[in-house]
């Protein structure tokens, strides 16, 4: 992740200083109306994101950030004036340093110019204050947050969909099984076992919902009331009927 950072920077990007910076904004170092170093950072190399990551900055607030490019918006004369300026402001030891290391083929020396240039600038036309950018980073996490929502509830409806299907299909088989649903209840019963009273009850609880869609409730009612006599010394079954009852 370093190499090619340390490789941007070298060649004039300074978008990781950016990021920097971000951190001390989210720390609440500056005051509302001071204004970023460059008018944004995007888009964002795999670089810059999985640095940002690594730093735990605030995802909204890079977002933010990165909603604009990270060149700077200044014309060409801008940047030839302030290189003027530059050249003009070095030693004649600095100078000849320069040239000397350019001629024996040193490739840091245009990256190292670029940056004393970038420095000479004023700040670029268009910068936003951390102010701004703070407010764009709480509307579009509202905005992430409501993405979110909104898509927990799209998934929460798919759901209830799936399982209305498969609960109607399974009441439409019961009801054309018809009475031999009611002996398998009673042939789960007899098992004795916690699997058998849990599928007993489940099938109880199917044909109960069979028979409020019906208006059958009456006729339902007695049908337990056979069960829970016939079936009055298993106390454990019992126990979980009268658990439904209350229910």
């Amino acid at each position: 992740m370093l190499a090619p950072l340390r490789a941007d920077v070298l060649a004039g990007d300074l978008r990781l200083f950016y990021l920097l910076w971000l951190t001390a904004v989210d720390a609440d170092v500056f005051l509302p109306d001071a204004r970023e170093p460059l008018p944004g950072i995007g888009p964002l190399t795999g670089a810059l994101e999985a640095f940002a990551e690594f730093i735990v900055l605030d995802r909204d607030l890079v977002a933010a950030a990165a909603e604009r490019g990270g060149e700077a918006v200044m014309g060409t004369g801008d940047a030839s004036r302030a290189a003027h300026g530059v050249v003009a402001a070095m030693s004649e030891a600095e100078k000849t340093g320069f040239l000397v290391r350019l001629i024996e083929g040193d490739a840091h020396v245009p990256s190292e110019l670029r940056a004393l240039v970038r420095q000479a600038m004023a700040p670029p036309a268009g910068t936003r204050t951390v102010g701004e950018l703070r407010v764009r980073a709480e509307a579009i996490r509202e905005e992430r947050e409501q993405a979110i929502a909104e898509q927990a509830a799209a998934d929460r409806a798919r759901r209830q969909a799936e399982e209305d299907r498969l609960r109607r299909a399974r009441l439409d088989g019961l009801i054309r099984r018809g009475e031999s649903v009611w002996q398998d209840i009673d042939a789960e019963i007899e098992r004795r076992n916690a699997s058998g009273y849990d599928r007993a009850i489940g099938l109880i609880l199917d044909l109960e919902a069979i028979a409020v869609e019906q208006g059958q409730t009456g006729a339902f009612a007695e049908r337990i009331g056979a069960i829970r006599e016939r079936h009055a010394r298993k106390a454990r079954f019992i126990e979980r009927l009268m658990g439904l009852a209350e229910d």
